[in-house]
């Protein structure tokens, strides 16, 4: 029998990082091999993290293999067998979307050259886990590997208990955690209250608690019995020492109260108040040193950790009064070190689900000042009390069963793709073209034309009508009046007869395996409502074929929260089970963000969506130019319509502060999730930047032109490099050409077309004409 392949995916492990993360991971690591436990450990490092591999693998005795992750560049691209992944920089939800990302891409990599995992764990913390496990779910790898999530701390839950920072960052990063605890196959946690508390704070209903174990974790490798002797210090003169950190949460400033307090009410004691721990907040720690009175101030001390403080901790009584931990690794090494200890019994850690005991283990206090004065006393005063005792519990992986394969699905229902058109006829080829190359074979094409006026148009749709008749595969259904955007998708919903229905406008496209992914994830897996596909943006055909984007368009799926301040849920294209249309009709009220107000509905109901990793999802770029006053204003005219039309009681999980976002006054947003990215670099001038926006906005004519006549050369292979060279003076690359190795990685800040280039230069030339220049141009509009 092979060993069970266990990787843990951290930026922590002691004794190479401080945290408690790497203290855990560290425990387990040793305590499966003390237990000569079948498990082969992998220990996967972002490479930010200051690790040598082989000083891991040598501290564990060559038992662990390590290994490191080096992220791209933020501008690059990468593609692998399934398809064309954005650069990280295009995550603007938060950083931690495309970081987990580049992890997935690692893992994946791995899989592939045959290092399979049983078993892959990440931390709550960062979310991490969320691309691979979208990646699992869509049935593109890890298909037989056990993807766990273990509770330690998410940001989420420490954000509760913190001062909120206020950045719109913050709401991506709780939504890209819960998300992480909600799809993750197995969830870990250390204490039954634990978990529940987690369920309550992401609003997760008591199905997910059915898929969370609760392992008790080997808090220290030295046993119980172990317990070193105390020392003998007078009562009067014992000191009171705080070992966690100075953080908002573990509430320093708590302990300075109580100590002052105790100090003034008890004249004969004489100890000292030492706060030897990391402080990374030098205004907290400023608000926490000037809550001492200057005739007490000698009597506190504040000292990083170092080689004297299980000394402190031996000599002194041990105050823990944070006000919420998972799981709190000092209390443990405190009692084994023969400390007294001062618990918040407020703190989950150390409630009654906890192995301390009140006047067995330590001295717990309710969580207000008089109460903690009160212990704190008792602890001085009173006798060494016992050493905490606790039972490890077997890591689940010990025991692990490897996973089945996913079945494949028994049937291949149909798949209604609903084409909107608005005189836009020119462009239909495009999603025609994606939709033909699909790979789903059950597939029909319900063209909603929606008003158009335009003759060119009308000459499409009756091509488009003729076709219809030869097949049942095209419908054309046309409204003899402009609905809207709401307006023609509801018609095309009405028209469908899918099981799943997808939404393109006529300059919208699919890559060919979409369709077919997203239908066999969603019928293998009831619990989700739809497949959100990742997007990418072009201006021409020849863009559209190469996949050379101009800018990508990334999701977060189900976000009830974020999706309150914007529309990273969905783009208007994803594919959705008929019954979430039914349910949820667009808004043909409407006149603006009627996706965005769709979609806020559907998560806020409960529906989950799956989100694609990789590209799949085109769409012709439209003018990106920064909005006027009146436009700011028809903004916040369409939010209040959106935000009224919210149904309640809102998600359980909502967190409320995030409409806080819509305010610039209130929220900061350092990465643009908010307003488009801006590529200029500080020195530009304002003038330059405004001309770089209108020539990005404004496409000229000629680019279409040449654009055609290129495709038609293209097919005539011999003449099309030979023009080529004939311009460049030299031969066109090989079609071979390619990165060495891995993943082929490419930067979408490509220079631009050489027939552009050699368009401009005509153009310059014609405009010395200026009614020959007219001429051109009327011909050309009328051609087009």
């Amino acid at each position: 029998m092979s060993k069970t392949r266990v990787c843990l995916v951290t930026d922590e492990l002691y004794p190479f990082t401080p945290g408690g993360i790497g203290r855990v991971a560290h425990n387990l690591i040793m305590d499966s091999q003390r237990q000569g436990a079948d498990v082969e450990f992998h220990v996967l490092f972002p490479a930010t993290v200051p690790v040598q591999k082989a000083q891991v693998e040598l501290f564990f005795g060559g038992r662990v293999k390590a290994h490191l992750c080096e992220f791209r560049e933020p501008h690059q691209t990468t593609a692998d067998a399934h398809g064309l992944y954005p650069p990280t920089e295009a995550f603007r939800d938060a950083r931690w979307h495309g970081e987990s990302l580049e992890l997935m891409r690692y893992l994946k990599a791995r899989e592939a050259e045959g290092l399979r995992f049983d078993v892959i764990e990440f931390a709550d913390f960062r979310g991490w886990a969320f691309a691979t496990l979208q990646e699992k779910h869509l049935g593109l790898a890890f298909g037989q590997t056990t993807l766990s999530v273990r509770l330690h701390s998410s940001y989420g839950t420490i954000m509760h208990h913190e001062p909120n920072t206020l950045e719109v960052e913050n709401v991506g990063r709780f939504e890209i955690e819960r998300k992480s605890l909600l799809d993750a196959d197995l969830v870990v946690g250390h204490l039954p209250c634990i978990a529940e508390f987690n369920r309550r704070f992401y609003g997760f209903d008591d199905a997910w608690m059915r898929k969370v174990r609760v392992e008790f974790p080997p808090v220290v490798m030295e046993s119980p019995a172990e317990q070193a002797a105390a020392w003998d210090v007078p009562a009067t003169e014992r000191n009171l020492v705080f070992v966690t950190k100075i953080q908002h949460f573990k509430q320093p400033d708590v302990f300075v109260r109580g100590a002052v307090l105790l100090m003034r009410t008890w004249p004969e004691y004489q100890g000292k108040a030492i706060l030897a721990c990391h402080a990374f907040d030098s205004e907290f720690l400023a608000e926490v040193k000037a809550l001492i009175p200057t005739d007490l101030a000698d009597r506190f001390v504040f000292i990083k950790p170092g080689p004297d403080r299980e000394a402190h901790m031996r000599a002194g009584v041990v105050v823990i009064t944070s006000s919420y931990e998972s799981l709190n690794l000092t209390a443990y090494e405190a009692s084994i070190a023969g400390s007294r200890l001062v618990l918040n019994s407020a703190c989950l850690a150390f409630g009654d689900d906890s192995s301390f005991v009140d006047g067995v283990h330590c001295h717990k206090y309710d969580g207000g000042l008089d109460s903690l004065v009160v212990a704190m006393r008792k602890a001085l005063e009173g006798p060494a009390l016992a050493p905490v005792r606790w039972t490890v519990d077997r890591p689940y992986w010990e025991r692990h069963v490897p996973e089945a394969p996913a079945a494949r699905a028994s049937r291949t229902p149909l798949v209604s793709v609903v084409i909107i058109n608005h005189d836009q006829g020119i462009f239909l080829p495009i999603a025609l073209q994606g939709v033909a190359a699909s790979t789903y074979p059950e597939v029909e094409v319900i063209v909603v034309d929606d008003g158009s006026t335009s003759p060119f148009d009308m000459q499409v749709l009756r091509r488009l009508e003729r076709s219809e008749s030869e097949g049942p595969g095209l419908r054309v259904v046309r409204s003899p009046v402009h609905r809207g955007f709401s307006g023609a998708r509801n018609l095309g919903v009405r028209a469908a007869r899918g099981a799943y229905v997808v939404f393109l406008e006529s300059d919208e496209s699919l890559s060919p395996d979409f369709i077919q992914h997203a239908v066999a994830a969603l019928e293998s897996r009831s619990v989700f409502a739809g497949v959100v596909p990742t997007g990418g943006r072009f201006h021409s055909s020849e863009e559209l074929a190469n996949r050379q984007f101009k800018g990508f368009m990334t999701y977060l799926g189900d976000c009830p929260t974020y999706a309150l301040v914007a529309n990273r849920v969905s783009a208007p294209t994803a594919l959705l089970r008929r019954e979430v249309l039914e349910r949820h009709a667009f808004n043909e009220s409407l006149t603006g963000y009627a996706d965005w107000e769709f979609y806020l509905r559907v998560v806020q109901d409960g529906h989950r969506l799956l989100v694609t990793n990789q590209v799949h999802f085109f769409s012709r770029r439209g003018q990106d130019i920064t909005p006027s006053a009146s436009q700011r204003r028809q903004h916040f005219r369409w939010l209040v319509r959106l935000l009224e039309g919210v149904p309640t009681p809102l998600h359980p999980s909502t967190r409320l502060f995030a409409l806080l976002a819509h305010s610039n006054d209130a929220m900061t947003d350092p990465f643009g999730a908010l307003a488009p990215q801006q590529s200029a670099q500080p020195e530009t001038s304002a003038a330059l930047e405004s001309a770089q926006a209108l020539a990005e906005a404004v496409r000229p004519l000629r680019y279409d032109v040449v654009d055609v006549m290129n495709a038609a050369l293209k097919r005539l292979p011999l003449v099309h490099p030979l023009l080529k060279q004939a311009v460049v003076g030299r031969p066109a690359p090989s079609g071979n050409d390619s990165a060495s190795g891995g993943d082929a990685v490419v930067s979408h800040a490509e220079a631009p077309p050489l027939r552009y280039v050699l368009v401009d230069r005509a153009n310059v030339l014609f405009k010395r004409v200026p009614v020959l220049h007219r001429a051109l141009r009327s011909t050309v509009r009328r051609l087009t």
